[in-house]
């Protein structure tokens, strides 16, 4: 990647804002070093920035999610099949942030 922009921290992830072709694009880092990029660039240093922010909170409450699906099937109140299809769906729809 260009050299960072803008550098910040997030929710503990490290988000990296680089000027690149004219616009601006963010590369966020998780504490498990787990990289998500912003697919679209972004007419300013600040907008990348809120658009990182937005795919960490949306993985933030992706994982979450999961992590309750977990919870919910450990205690008999979900059973295989509908656990397993929801954590499908999360799965998939994290794939796609």
């Amino acid at each position: 990647m260009n050299e960072a922009y803008l550098v910040d921290f997030y929710c503990g992830w490290l988000i990296e804002v680089s000027h690149v072709e004219g616009n601006f694009r963010s590369v966020c880092y998780s504490p498990c070093r787990e990289i998500f990029s912003t697919p679209n660039p972004y007419d300013s240093d600040i907008a990348a920035m809120r658009a990182a922010e937005q795919i960490i909170n949306q993985y933030t409450a992706c994982h979450a999610l999961i992590q309750l699906l977990r919870e919910l099937y450990e205690i008999n109140k979900l059973n295989f099949e509908d656990w397993r299809s929801l954590q499908q769906s999360l799965t998939k729809f994290m794939k796609t942030v």
